[in-house]
């Protein structure tokens, strides 16, 4: 199939040499030069501004490339032709001498193409063998074919230049389309390794058990970059064949501005829900709270502008991602479950601290879901207006439990104290109410 499209290839390029050189040198003998073509207009009357001028400022003139001085393989050719005879012998409107050095552009063009061959099948799979990982591999048997007609296009730039009898309008077309072809066949490239990354990420994520996490951050770099590869193939192209791309340029900043100033709270979410993607400070199943917000819940969906927690009371809470972005967040299932809580008791003055500390620790101790491997404290922090403050803390395996805990925790301990006659006294405070004699109108006290 490779070699068809390679003698496909050659056949058309001797065709289109032969016959646009014919048909240009024909037309360039043939046209007439009008008469007045260099008339000017009357002095004083400046010219009223045309489609054309217009359109003049907007796509610059080129000028075609001036054709190629024959060189020394030329003369030679040249030579050994005319010893031969052959000097005055046409075909098909070219000269032996063209015909042969027409031949030696397909030889260049050939060439061309089993350099391309040789390196997409000998020299790059020995350097992409060398490095651990697989993505270089896939790379290169996606993209072999495409770099191979990268070079071939190479070679066909090479092969026509050199060529002195094809026209310099001619050549300048066939440039253009090499140009064109050559901006194409890099777009292609670009876009199979976007295609492909796409498809790797899938995988290293489904590996990791990250699928419905990184899928919307994948899908937003894959048509990022493959806008990206269309504004760039259309910029270069409109580049070279002479527009001015920098009124667009202009136009589509400005654009960008406005939309950007109109829609920022969208994009500040949508940024920092890339982040949170990227980041992962919580995952779709974790128990968060957002304490700027007071929401507490477990996380149900992350997505590029706004985060769903479902509340305890089955309640859908909806945050923009950029509020979270600001906010602290407490993750209470990563990285581990077990979560530690507490709780303060107040004691009587009167009461023995360790006795009461042992107390508390050991009704602690006996409740059903705190862990027994992990250490139960009761700790003497404050002195109140009328108690010990004791601060008592445990474990519990799942934060799931945390309310339950508290319930049977602050049961357990008020049995505990009560049975060890240890009391927990209430707030008293001792009001003093001085009442002082009042006076008559002569200033004499009156009696209370």
């Amino acid at each position: 199939m490779e070699k068809r499209q390679l003698l496909f290839l050659v056949v058309c390029a001797v065709a289109l040499l032969a016959l646009f050189s014919t048909t240009g040198a024909q037309a360039s003998a043939d046209t007439p030069v009008p008469a007045d073509a260099a008339t000017t207009a009357p002095e004083g009357d400046e010219p009223a501004p045309t489609a054309t001028g217009i359109l003049e400022e907007v796509i610059a003139p080129r000028t075609p490339e001036p054709t190629a001085t024959p060189g020394a393989v030329q003369e030679q050719v040249e030579t050994l032709v005319a010893r031969a005879g052959l000097a005055r012998a046409t075909f098909l409107g070219l000269s032996v001498t063209d015909w042969l050095l027409l031949l030696g552009s397909v030889l260049i063009i050939v060439v061309g193409y089993a350099i391309g061959t040789w390196l997409v099948r000998h020299l790059l799979p020995r350097v992409v063998k060398r490095t651990p990982t697989e993505f270089d591999d896939r790379s290169l048997e996606a993209i072999g074919g495409d770099v191979r007609w990268m070079v071939v296009l190479l070679m066909l730039h090479l092969a026509t230049i050199r060529l002195a009898f094809v026209s310099a309008g001619i050549k300048a077309l066939l440039q253009d389309a090499y140009f064109f072809a050559g901006v194409a066949l890099g777009a292609r490239i670009i876009w199979k390794l976007i295609d492909l990354a796409d498809e790797w990420a899938r995988e290293r994520a489904i590996e990791e058990g990250r699928e419905s996490q990184l899928e919307p951050v994948i899908v937003l770099l894959s048509r990022v970059g493959r806008v990206l590869v269309v504004i760039l193939g259309v910029t270069i192209l409109l580049s070279y064949f002479g527009v001015n791309v920098t009124a667009f340029a202009a136009a589509l900043g400005l654009g960008g501005l406005a939309f950007s100033l109109a829609a920022r709270d969208t994009i500040a979410d949508a940024i920092a829900g890339f982040i949170i993607l990227v980041d992962q400070p919580f995952r779709i199943g974790d128990r968060i709270e957002i304490q700027g917000v007071g929401t507490w819940g477990d996380v149900v969906d992350i997505g590029l502008r706004t985060t769903r927690i479902r509340t305890r009371d089955n309640r859908l809470v909806i945050v923009p991602n950029s509020v979270i972005s600001v906010n602290q967040v407490i993750n209470y299932t990563v990285p581990d479950p077990q979560y530690r809580i507490e709780t303060h008791i107040g004691v009587d003055y009167n009461t023995d601290v360790e006795a009461a500390r042992q107390v508390m620790v050991d009704a602690v101790r006996q409740v059903e879901g705190v862990l027994p491997d992990k250490p139960v404290e009761a700790l003497y922090v404050e002195n109140g207006d009328s108690a010990m403050i004791f601060r008592v803390r445990w474990w519990i395996g799942s934060y799931q439990d945390t309310r339950r805990m508290f319930d049977r925790v602050h049961t357990v301990l008020k049995y505990a104290l009560d049975e060890a006659e240890i009391e927990s006294p209430f707030p008293t405070q001792t009001l003093n109410v001085q009442i002082e004699p009042q006076q008559t109108a002569e200033g004499i006290p009156r009696a209370p």
